[in-house]
């Protein structure tokens, strides 16, 4: 019962973090104040972009699967994908819209598909939902899709799924002309035999320095650590910036509206369209069309994040990319690596 106890007050914490204040410190910046969106990657692409909902036949799924089509989209010209595991009780695709319609509107179909918040499921069920998720959009819209290219990105609980369902993408056949990866603020990862990852697929780790949630050891350890195959990767950190008012990095920067970085209301800042936005779009790219010219944003080699509005000369804090990972030991977040096992729910703990 204490361990039943730990993982619905944990788990609990972890929802809450996708709609609660994080913290008051500086004042939050509102739109006036934050940066120029870029002009290329992070940017709004040129295509129109419809939402196809589809049933989930799970009656345990909570929200339907949600599709993101682009207008450039067809029979005669199939596009690459992008697959969206999301964080733990953020199953409405709202909180993730502007991302998944930014990444959709420069010409990549998006899947996010949802998967059940009740704490008696088991993490193999939950994972079992996000990858029939995915094949649902493929059973319907394949014919609008490339699937020899193919990403796989995710937030918080999702991000730990990426490397397992990018495993069985992989095993279905998805991504033989281009595969990655981009993990953000990753919970704990329940998947096996990620040495089936081929070394050529590209991989991002983001976190998040002031993350409240999930301790930056979990990201290194149960992703970075269990990835060694892959040659072309980066661990990526966005810190706070300030400069009259705040954008905090939380554990809620992904998040449309995240409060970690904004007053809500879907406001959108320099850490959506540089931090976020611009190296998934610019990974995308290098990943599936091979251009050099996207590699440095997509990895963090180029680390602008933009400047702020009022004060046109002062950049926003850049982004940081290392070969190795850069952790915080300084937070006291609810999620530690130490605790894993607390978190298993039968599964081996390794």
């Amino acid at each position: 019962m204490k361990k039943n106890a730990a993982v619905l007050i944990s788990v609990l914490v972890l929802t809450i973090c996708l709609s609660t204040s994080v913290s008051a410190q500086v004042g939050p910046c509102t739109q006036l104040k934050v940066a120029t969106p870029p002009a290329d990657y992070g940017s709004i692409g040129p295509h129109s972009v419809t939402r196809q909902s589809i049933q989930h036949p799970d009656p345990g799924v909570p929200a339907p699967v949600s599709v993101f089509v682009p207008g450039n989209a067809t029979a005669a010209n199939r596009v690459p994908v992008v697959f969206f595991a999301h964080g733990f009780g953020g199953t409405d695709f709202v909180y993730y819209e502007a991302l998944l319609r930014q990444l959709a509107s420069n010409g990549y179909i998006v899947v996010f598909a949802p998967y059940t918040a009740n704490l008696l499921t088991s993490h193999t069920i939950r994972y079992q939902q996000m990858w029939s998720g995915f094949q649902l959009a493929v059973e319907q819209h394949g014919g609008l899709m490339d699937l020899s290219r193919a990403g796989f990105a995710g937030h918080s609980y999702g991000a730990g799924a990426v490397p397992e369902l990018a495993r069985r993408g992989v095993a279905a056949g998805w991504g033989s002309n281009g595969l990655f990866m981009f993990v953000m603020a990753a919970w704990y990862s329940w998947g096996s035999n990620y040495e089936q990852i081929p070394a050529s697929a590209k991989l991002v780790v983001q976190v998040y320095w002031e993350d409240g949630t999930n301790q930056h050891l979990i990201s290194q350890n149960d992703i970075w650590n269990r990835l060694p195959q892959i040659t072309e990767r980066r661990w990526q950190v966005i810190r706070d910036a300030r400069t009259t008012c705040s954008m905090n990095a939380g554990h809620g920067v992904p998040v449309t509206g995240n409060t970690s970085d904004a007053a809500g209301g879907g406001t959108i800042n320099a850490h959506d369209h540089w931090g976020v936005w611009r190296r998934v779009h610019a990974l995308a790219d290098y990943t599936f069309t091979g251009n050099q010219a996207a590699r440095p944003a997509a990895f963090g080699d180029d680390q602008r994040m933009g400047n702020w509005r009022m004060f046109s000369m002062r950049p926003i804090t850049p982004l940081e990319a290392a070969a190795v990972p850069v952790t915080n030991a300084a937070t006291i977040p609810t999620f530690t690596w130490a605790n894993k096992c607390l978190y298993a729910l039968g599964l081996p703990c390794s």
